[in-house]
């Protein structure tokens, strides 16, 4: 948590998305005045029973502490063999109009581990923000994505969007999949002025035990295509340290139609 807080500070971090955030199945259930002074946003009745071991409750909590603001949500995607419930996050500097979630898997239960949702924010400066964690496996994740897109083109309507997550999509090797994301998605850091190597997966890790050279798997898209002036990569463990299985993205926008200045976006 630490060194997330820490990026947030240093690279003056806008908005970011979080995907397997944890909370023990059981214990105390933070309470709804509790929850409206630290600015969270439900997705719909049912889906915010946040535990006091909920990361993301946490980490909002830190941020408090030391005056940095952001609205934030959080969904439960699925129950883990560990009894952990795992979900969504997103924090914006903007605050939220409204929360949404989408499941993408209605013939999984949420007691599998395999059971998806999308999750989208919108902010009172017109944007969505929308994050997702998508299956590995290629067919499941075609499933996955084409209920995403649809779902995303009813709530979008004129609002431009970021879309971001762990797609397990590798752009190098999959060259079908990397392709069905651009069909509708600006990928930010194709477009980057400046852009470092982008590789998400570094050596082995649980999913990709074969991984010998790098992947990039995890992204932050568009609609529409937006000037993207970076996109960089952290917690890659070398640089910054690593906190996770997939490193960190962090893209500046030039987004002065929106906020009068840049921004960054991270996931």
């Amino acid at each position: 948590m630490e060194a997330i807080i820490d990026l947030i500070i240093s690279e003056k971090i806008t908005a970011f998305c979080l995907q397997d955030v944890g909370q023990a199945a059981t214990g105390r259930i933070v309470t709804q005045s509790k929850l409206q002074q630290l600015h969270f946003m439900a997705a719909e009745k049912g889906e915010d029973t946040v535990r006091i071991s909920n990361f993301a409750f946490l980490l909002q909590r830190e941020l408090q502490k030391i005056k940095i603001s952001f609205s934030w949500t959080w969904v439960a995607t699925h129950v883990t063999s560990k009894n952990v419930t795992e979900g969504l996050a997103i924090f914006s500097k903007v605050p939220f109009t409204a929360v949404r979630a989408k499941l993408l898997t209605e013939e999984i239960t949420y007691r599998e581990q395999q059971c998806r949702k999308g999750l989208a924010a919108y902010l009172e400066d017109g944007r969505i923000l929308a994050n997702v964690h998508f299956s590995r496996q290629y067919e499941q994740f075609l499933l996955e994505w084409n209920k995403m897109t649809m779902w995303l083109k009813t709530i979008k309507k004129n609002n431009p969007l970021f879309l971001m997550g762990a797609f397990n999509i590798d752009a190098e090797s999959n060259i079908a999949g990397y392709k069905k994301i651009c069909e509708s998605f600006q990928d930010t850091y194709a477009t980057a002025l400046s852009r470092g190597d982008g590789l998400t997966i570094r050596g082995a890790v649980n999913g990709w035990q074969d991984n010998q050279i790098g992947k990039r798997t995890d992204y932050i898209l568009a609609s529409p295509a937006q000037p993207i002036i970076s996109s960089r990569i952290y917690f890659e463990g070398d640089l910054t340290p690593r906190i996770s299985s997939h490193a960190g993205v962090v893209i500046e926008t030039d987004d002065l139609t929106y906020t009068k200045s840049t921004g960054k976006v991270a996931q």
